[in-house]
């Protein structure tokens, strides 16, 4: 195949998986806590043996999307006056009880299932100092310090952590997070004001993904007019003209 053939499917490739990123991070402009996704590039040389050929380079080297990199900046804050909504000041996380063990989260909208556990929008318990948080009835007030009371009643204090490096964690789903398999730091508490009847916002700029989006779209479509070019121009005059043997 033509080395220009290469460079562009290689080009098509990154495009379409990093359109899938800015659509996945525009997708949850409006999610708690949501945090947005970078995508990072890895060159790789196909070739069989190891060479510092330029040539051998243009030929064999492609660009890939070697993973996303998710940018823990803060979002903005909203007032929602709700009793149950919490948003963190700094850093750190509200944990929770997944499937598999502890996650951590910034969305603090939570509430009150049937039980009186206090549980997060997908319905995993809110963890506390001492565990999942049963809350009886009555009116809820949560201080900067995390700690909850009913009716004036101290129940439990949320529990809020952060880790020395963020990038042991992973993403799951939209503003969920989970230590990655294997390794086994733990986290520390941390004593961010928590701010009761606010929601911490996605820190994703639209405008600044919109941008990014339409050059990514317009790289796309130049290389599929590369592509279509080098198929059906330079090939074909290659083939009908210059093999040609003049008569």
């Amino acid at each position: 195949m033509d080395s220009g053939l290469y460079s562009a499917y290689s080009g098509l490739r990154v495009n379409s998986d990093v359109l899938e990123i800015l659509s996945n991070n525009l997708a949850n402009v409006n999610t708690a806590g949501f945090k947005s996704d970078q995508a990072f590039l890895r060159v790789f040389n196909n070739a069989v043996t190891d060479s510092s050929d330029p040539l051998d380079r243009v030929v064999n080297d492609s660009s890939v999307v070697d993973g996303a990199f998710t940018n823990f900046q803060p979002g903005g804050i909203r007032l929602t006056a709700r009793d149950l909504d919490v948003a963190l000041d700094g850093r750190g996380f509200f944990a929770v009880m997944g499937p598999g063990g502890t996650m951590y989260t910034r969305n603090g909208s939570f509430q009150v299932d049937g039980s009186g556990r206090l549980v997060n929008s997908e319905g995993l318990e809110v963890l506390g100092n001492g565990g999942p948080i049963q809350l009886p009835p009555g009116k809820v007030t949560i201080s900067k310090g995390g700690e909850i009371e009913v009716d004036g009643t101290s129940v439990d204090s949320l529990q809020v952590v952060d880790f020395p490096d963020d990038r042991i964690l992973e993403k799951v789903g939209n503003s969920m997070f989970r230590v990655k398999t294997g390794d086994g730091v733990q986290p520390m508490p941390v004593e961010t004001p928590v701010i009761q009847g606010s929601l911490e916002q996605s820190n994703v700029n639209p405008i600044h993904e919109m941008m990014l989006m339409i050059n990514v779209m317009r790289q796309f479509e130049s290389l599929q007019k590369s592509i279509y070019t080098l198929m059906n121009t330079v090939d074909d005059r290659s083939i009908n003209q210059v093999g040609r043997v003049a008569g």
